[in-house]
């Protein structure tokens, strides 16, 4: 099953606990999620608590986009 944006979109507990058990592929590898966090953007431990910058420019875009 493909996960969409709308997924993404929602509050970030609520996609965290949805995604244990999912799998995630990526070309000839995959894993399941066995582990998830979750931090609110006015949380200091979120990487997003900085503000936008080069490095967390992914975090302020469109759902569905991985940061790792």
């Amino acid at each position: 099953m493909t996960l969409d944006a709308a997924f993404f979109g929602r509050p970030v507990v609520e996609v965290a606990i949805d995604l244990l058990g999912c799998t995630v592929t990526h070309g000839d590898t995959s894993g399941v999620i066995v582990e998830t966090e979750a931090y609110h953007d006015s949380e200091p431990a979120c990487h997003a608590y900085v503000g936008l910058t080069a490095r967390t420019q992914v975090l302020f875009g469109p759902p569905g986009i991985a940061y790792v």
